[in-house]
């Protein structure tokens, strides 16, 4: 009979060239991610700046009689619900791009570890290897266990 293999164990058994594409394939979907982050968080930020501007807006619009008073009202409103969901979207799209980027870093640390126990390396490189794996896998946990935790890169 055939045994079913676990993606636990077949990490070893992956070859120098599959590995390296779980690295790179990481890297590009943690990249997105991060982007994702950082326009999340770049529209959180800004969004003081935006009311400032689409009251002000509002206010020349009714003191230059383009609409009245009830119409007035109704768009500051909107403006504040606007404000409102572009600092609330932070905290969807934060945790959702830090999901992807845990799951990107899972790749990354599939491929190192499948680089460091490969057979035909020297010793040195290995240690390097299992030492990047380990690193990645101390982002990892960090990065899931304490959500006050970030890492940015300025």
């Amino acid at each position: 009979m055939s045994e079913k293999r676990s993606l636990a164990d077949s990490i070893p058994l992956l070859d120098k060239r599959k590995a390296v594409k779980f690295i790179i394939y990481g890297l590009l979907v943690a990249i997105l991610f991060g982007l994702m982050m950082m326009i999340s968080r770049s529209i959180a930020q800004n969004a003081s700046q935006w009311l400032n501007l689409a009251n002000y807006e509002n206010e020349m619009n009714y003191s230059n009689g383009v609409y009245g008073y009830a119409e007035y009202i109704q768009r500051g409103q909107q403006i504040l619900q606007t404000y409102y969901w572009m600092t609330f979207q932070d905290a969807i799209f934060m945790n959702i791009a830090r999901v992807g980027v845990n799951i990107a870093l899972v790749f990354i640390l599939i491929g190192f570890l499948s680089l460091g126990v490969a057979e035909n390396i020297d010793e040195r490189t290995r240690r390097i290897y299992l030492i990047i794996a380990g690193l990645i896998l101390f982002v990892i946990m960090f990065t899931t266990f304490f959500a006050s935790i970030s890492i940015s890169v300025s």
